[in-house]
């Protein structure tokens, strides 16, 4: 008869009882698995829960590093985004995020442009109170970058055209897609990278137009008419202008880039557009000097004055305001 093995006690080796253990263990483990994964796919999310302090306290907790914490938090706010979107649910406290994201790094451009997304682009139906808070973000991030066109241009299109769409009342309608359309209109004097930019800005005169606001379309497209090279866009704002105010007028302010043309081309044609009205229009100093030639173009110290006093008299519309 064979001997059992036996420990330095004397007692039988446990080698076989460790064994049945684990053999135990990996069965119940195989008969329970099914059922507590199908149970864990069964159960959903239906709220979430901030975990932040108010956006101050995040400042102050920080210590200092407040860029890096609002990178962080931008981070997580687009995963959690994709996340809720991928589950069909609301992203319930994005608007907090990003209010404490501005807080911690006011000049943060990224949070400030997808926040209509984030805010509107939903699964399910966005609330009013998500739109005003798209607003209110927005108009935050053009106090702080007023020279971002990219930005304007964001917060043009978002009030001019695709807030309104879920408001109900009428006057509230009125008043977002006029603030779209001075958004706009800034966007356009500030051009930017975008080439599709100057067209957006033909297109966006009809909203002065359709709300009736004749002077506003003028002024918009006369500011179009000052910052564009582009034949084809000039082209475009002039067949709007005619349009708008009639074939005399639109004569006029097309004489009137031709004479800032003529001037541009004797002064200093190595020059940009740009660099050109950063210069202003160049004046004799000893013909200026009398009263008598104050009102004249060719004494004016800016192009502002220049246009003024080129159609003083000839009923031009002014195109360098």
């Amino acid at each position: 008869m064979p001997r059992v093995p036996k420990d330095s006690t004397g007692r039988p080796a446990t080698w076989l009882a460790r064994f049945a253990c684990m053999l135990i263990g990996a069965l119940a483990i195989g008969w329970l698995r099914p059922r507590l994964a199908e149970r864990y796919r069964q159960l959903k999310v239906t709220t979430d829960m901030y975990a932040l302090p108010s956006p101050e306290q995040t400042v102050a907790f920080s210590l200092g590093y407040r860029a890096a914490l609002a990178d962080l938090l931008f981070a997580n706010v687009l995963v959690s985004y994709g996340l809720h979107f991928q589950e069909r649910r609301r992203f319930e406290y994005v608007g907090r995020y990003l209010e404490t994201i501005n807080a911690l790094d006011p000049k943060f451009r990224a949070p400030y442009r997808f926040s209509d997304t984030l805010l509107t682009l939903a699964p399910v139906a966005p609330r009013l109170e998500d739109y005003r808070k798209a607003r209110e973000i927005l108009e935050r991030g053009l106090r702080e970058l007023p020279d971002d066109g990219e930005l304007w241009l964001t917060a043009g299109q978002y009030l001019a055209y695709l807030a309104p769409g879920r408001l109900t009342d009428a006057n509230q309608k009125h008043e977002w897609r006029m603030s779209g359309a001075r958004c706009l209109t800034r966007a356009c004097e500030l051009l930017g990278k975008d080439r599709n930019l100057p067209y957006q800005c033909i297109t966006a005169a009809t909203i002065f137009s359709r709300e009736g606001n004749r002077e506003a379309v003028i002024q918009f497209l006369e500011r179009v008419l000052a910052v564009t090279d582009n034949e084809e866009i000039r082209a475009l704002a002039l067949g709007y202008l005619e349009r708008t105010v009639g074939e005399q007028q639109r004569e006029q302010a097309e004489r009137q880039l031709e004479r800032f043309r003529a001037v541009w081309k004797a002064d200093l044609p190595f020059l940009s557009k740009d660099e050109l009205l950063v210069l202003g229009p160049r004046t004799d100093p000893a013909y200026c000097a009398g009263r008598a030639q104050m009102r004249e173009a060719s004494c004016a110290s800016s192009w502002r004055t220049w246009a003024d006093q080129e159609s003083a008299g000839r009923g031009a519309i002014q195109t360098w305001r």
